[in-house]
């Protein structure tokens, strides 16, 4: 190949670069303005006709697809989620924002995916738990009469080794009060159990809320906690470990999802509570 074809090529090389860029900064900007267009109409919470007669002129008019119309409806949807549940909490007035929004940009489940999907519901459920509602689900374990589950998950039980090293401390987690009044909240510090080398697995199984308790049940071990008994519940990252009256455990409850595991262990336990009260202000008269 000649010297001056080579450069030839090179410079066709670079002019198609340089123009491909180009086009793509102004999609890209096209985009944008599309967006705000978008985001602007929606902002009083209503969608007028003459506001998507508007909007279609200015997605021919920037010469925009009908996918990259979707990809900014999905972009606005996503960012209103994530301010929506940036306290990691869904109230019912931002759940019917969400709601309205979708339907407003014309979003289906399918075009947002499994976790959206996923991650509202579980805002939702432990939304209905804070209020008072919790879930009834089909028990894996024998129940007495009148004892209804309320949470099953897979889990591991572990114990805590003693292993001596100066320094080392016990894993920081929330102490919820299960004869207290505080609202469930899980904003504080807590650590993570694993990979800490003192946290040993040794049983793998099924943890399991009831109406009347918290029950480990294990290839090995089974392990039932009567929420009379059960004083605080402490909550890490990745696990939970009970503590009984009289009692401090040195076992430890591993699962997915700690959090919403232990707001509704904690409110069954303050349910449960409420109902054996009156029994027992008669036995102490």
């Amino acid at each position: 190949m000649s010297t001056q074809l080579a450069l030839l090529l090179a410079i066709v090389i670079v002019l198609g670069a340089t123009g491909g860029m180009t086009l793509l900064r102004r999609r890209r900007h096209a985009r944008r303005l599309y967006r705000r267009a978008l985001e602007n109409a929606i902002a009083d919470g209503t969608l007028t006709a003459e506001e998507t007669a508007d909007l279609e002129r200015l997605r021919q008019e920037k010469d925009l697809t009908p996918a990259e119309v979707r990809m900014v409806a999905r972009a606005i949807y996503r960012h209103a989620i994530r301010e929506a549940v940036a306290d990691a909490r869904l109230t019912p007035e931002e759940d019917q924002n969400l709601t309205k929004l979708q339907l407003q940009l014309g979003l289906t489940e399918a075009e947002l995916g499994d976790d959206h999907g996923d991650q509202l519901a579980r805002l939702r459920l432990l939304g209905r738990v804070e209020a008072g509602k919790l879930p009834t689900v089909d028990s894996p374990v024998a129940l007495v009469p009148h004892e209804v589950a309320h949470w099953v998950v897979q889990a591991s039980l572990a114990d805590r080794l003693e292993i001596p090293r100066r320094g080392r401390t016990a894993p920081a987690g929330i102490d919820l009060v299960v004869g207290g009044n505080a609202a469930f909240s899980a904003a504080s510090h807590r650590e993570e159990l694993r990979p800490r080398e003192e946290i040993l697995p040794v049983d793998l199984g099924m943890f399991v809320v009831t109406s009347r308790r918290a029950i480990f049940q294990g290839a090995r071990r089974t392990v039932s906690v009567p929420h009379a008994r059960l004083e605080h519940i402490h909550l890490f990252q990745d696990g939970l470990r009970l503590e009984e009256l009289g009692t401090e455990s040195r076992g430890y409850i591993l699962l997915e999802d700690a959090e919403l595991t232990s707001a509704i262990l904690l409110q069954a336990a303050r349910r449960r509570r409420e109902e054996i009260r009156p029994t027992r202000r008669g036995r102490t008269a």
